[in-house]
């Protein structure tokens, strides 16, 4: 008798639906990326900003690369958010020219990406302690922290980028009554106080879910962030093992039951 014989045909688990979803939608923002590559070099040449187009095509390819690089440490619920925010910051702001066309979008992008930045920190939080007794305090605290520290990185990133490829992600140049030339930091402070708001709107959210003793969505986030397995044992009180066995030896006594 052969091992396979042994141990039995091997079953090939199948991709949930989700995940073939965000797959193929990132597949296809890849593709319309390369193609308004390829339209807009030939129409307006140097003028087209290929270094911009490249690098939002490549955020396309992240959900992927996070897929190959953690596994299921990612899940497909972050992933989806983080395509779904790119495709309203990245690709409507950005390549369709929405920052320049709806003078408050910019600053609703601040706002969101703040909220969900502070997402992110829980995501942290969750993965390297044990969320549901750690002090709230704290959980909101490192989540606001994570965020505002973000937001100063990304300006930090504006800055440099406008430096090297002569961009206007932080305004325009300003010429002075001298002539010397400038730019306001108003874009700046704007950007951070929408990302703060956006982190103290998350802080809020988080403190009803916790004296309100609802969910508010906020337990799916943590169970997803931490997994389920860990999740629900830290709520038991008791190891992962010992809930899983719990949970198997619960199910076969209802078996039982019912035979």
């Amino acid at each position: 008798m052969n091992r396979n014989e042994m141990t039995g045909p091997v079953q090939k688990t199948k991709a949930p639906l989700r995940r073939v979803l965000l797959y193929l939608f990132c597949a296809a923002m890849f593709a319309v990326m390369i193609a308004l590559l390829i339209v807009r070099c030939i129409r307006d040449g140097a003028n087209a900003h290929p270094e911009k187009l490249i690098g939002n095509a490549a955020l396309w390819l992240v959900p992927v690369a996070c897929r190959l690089l953690f596994r299921d440490k990612v899940s497909d619920l972050v992933l989806w958010v983080f395509c779904v925010f790119a495709f309203l910051a990245s690709f409507l702001g950005t390549v369709m020219g929405g920052y320049a066309k709806v003078w408050w979008y910019d600053l609703a992008m601040h706002t969101a990406s703040g909220y969900l930045v502070s997402f992110f920190g829980l995501f942290l939080v969750c993965k390297l302690a044990d969320v549901r007794s750690l002090n709230p305090a704290l959980t909101v605290i490192a989540c606001f922290a994570v965020s505002v520290a973000v937001a100063g990185l990304w300006e930090i990133f504006e800055f440099v980028t406008d430096l090297l490829f002569d961009g206007v992600a932080q305004g325009y140049p300003i010429e002075s009554t001298d002539g010397t030339i400038f730019r306001s930091v108003n874009d700046t402070m704007e950007d951070m106080i929408c990302g703060t708001c956006g982190a103290l709107a998350f802080v809020i959210h988080y403190l009803a879910h916790v004296f309100s003793k609802k969910s508010l969505l906020l337990d799916t986030f943590k169970r997803d962030f931490t997994g389920a397995e860990r999740y629900d044992a830290a709520g038991t009180g008791t190891a992962p093992a010992e809930a899983a066995g719990a949970k198997t030896a619960e199910t076969a006594e209802k078996t039982n039951e019912k035979r």
